[in-house]
């Protein structure tokens, strides 16, 4: 883009924005565009015989949504059971682009964070491939946060 001003030339830098999350005391992000509301609902009701991290069903507003526990898929220590809310554990929905009622529960969640394009780093690509969970890594001032891709966590699922 060239300024009518002074004629030089602005190079523009595009910017993402997650929404920053904790889980297990590490810091993730999830685009924003991919999430549909921040929820503290707090009656799941189990799924028996589910695999680990599906924490079970919850019904918000009439339509029920799959819980899925992301610290079993990313290697991180069950948290002990601690109500959702408030200060405590949230639920990030998703759009139904990203799958049909679908959340995934997180410790809290943060702010959403801009970021520059070239700040953030391809995932990292293991033995058996790129993990389907990671969208990346982004470095921030002082911290590295963690992209992921919320597709994974569903691919994981029998």
């Amino acid at each position: 883009m060239i300024s009518a001003e002074k004629n030089t030339v602005v190079t523009e830098t595009a910017t993402r924005h997650f929404v920053s999350c904790w889980i297990g005391g590490r810091l993730h992000g999830i685009d924003i565009l991919e999430i549909r509301e921040i929820n503290s609902e707090k009656g799941f009701t189990p799924i028996f015989h589910a695999p680990p991290q599906v924490r079970g069903y919850v019904n918000i507003r009439g339509q029920i949504h799959l819980v899925v526990d992301p610290r079993i898929p990313l290697g991180l220590p069950e948290a002990a059971a601690s109500p959702v809310g408030k200060g405590r554990q949230q639920l990030l929905i998703f759009k139904s682009h990203v799958a049909e009622t679908f959340a995934l529960l997180v410790d809290r969640v943060g702010d959403i964070i801009e970021v520059p394009a070239d700040r953030i780093e391809p995932p990292e690509v293991s033995a058996a491939g790129t993990s389907s969970l990671s969208a990346g890594v982004c470095k921030l001032d002082g911290q590295l946060m963690e992209l992921l891709d919320p597709r994974g966590f569903l691919k994981l699922a029998p």
